[in-house]
């Protein structure tokens, strides 16, 4: 618990914690039925299925912000693959990292597991990490699809607890999680996994925190093979395809709150 709380800031989501961002569509974890996405297309139900909307929603077109308060709780909601990541959806493609944090080692799979076409016409997706934990555990995103991919909503499920769901409404390359980048240039690989030649982008965060990515095509789905911080190190291992949902249970959905 403590690990996984460390690398994926699950602490925050179990605690209800939230941005300040908030947008105005329905959540998506209240069309699809929070289930497991199947891997072929299905349409969401209509307008009459749906018995509740979240509360506190802006206008659909209302710009996503995060108050400077809230940077690091709400970049624990995105995972530093897919937040410095470029987003190249495969249905059944998993990426697996090796993260180390805080002297701690531990493996999570990155899988894209599930699709489906809304009837604007929007693709959602199904994301989901599957960490080595004992007893295992899983985090799913549902990421709305377009030219700035979003994260609508995420599950945690640790096993025998019932898994849990929170509003999260952040696009996954929000710029002020992200950082100010302040140098970028093409770099040569020669030894390890997907050596060749990779992009390095240096970004400084707050406080001037930096953070070093080394991304190239040859990783699918996200394209990220390392992201290293003061604290954290996600490093590619392995990729392939044929990844299935794991989610195998409703989560308690928590709402969005006015105000928040």
């Amino acid at each position: 618990m403590a690990r996984l709380s460390t690398i994926l800031g699950v602490s925050l989501l179990l605690s209800g914690a939230c941005t300040e961002s908030r947008r105005g569509e329905r959540d998506a974890g209240a069309e699809l039925g929070l289930t497991a996405l199947p891997q072929t297309p299905i349409a969401p139900p209509d307008a009459a299925s749906v018995s509740e909307e979240d509360a506190g929603t802006l206008a659909s077109d209302a710009s996503v912000v995060v108050d400077p308060s809230r940077l690091q709780e709400a970049r624990a909601l995105i995972p530093a693959p897919l937040l410095y990541g470029d987003w190249r959806p495969v249905m059944g493609t998993w990426v697996d990292y090796e993260v180390i944090s805080h002297e701690h080692l531990a493996r999570v799979r990155i899988s894209l597991v599930g699709e489906t076409k809304r009837q604007d016409g929007t693709t959602l997706y199904q994301l989901e990490l599957n960490n080595e934990t004992v007893p295992p555990s899983l985090v799913v995103l549902w990421l709305r699809g377009g030219a700035r991919p979003f994260v609508e909503r995420l599950a945690v499920s640790m096993p025998p607890h019932a898994p849990l769901s929170i509003p999260v409404d952040l696009h996954i390359d929000q710029p002020e999680l992200r950082g100010l980048l302040t140098k970028e240039q093409d770099m040569e690989v020669r030894h390890g996994l997907f050596a060749g030649k990779v992009r390095m982008r240096a970004y400084a965060r707050e406080g001037k925190t930096p953070v070093v990515v080394m991304s190239t095509e040859r990783v699918p789905l996200l394209g990220v093979k390392s992201v290293r911080d003061p604290e954290t190190t996600w490093t590619v291992t392995a990729t392939g395809t044929g990844a299935k949902p794991s989610l195998d249970m409703v989560p308690i959905a928590i709402p969005r709150v006015p105000g928040q």
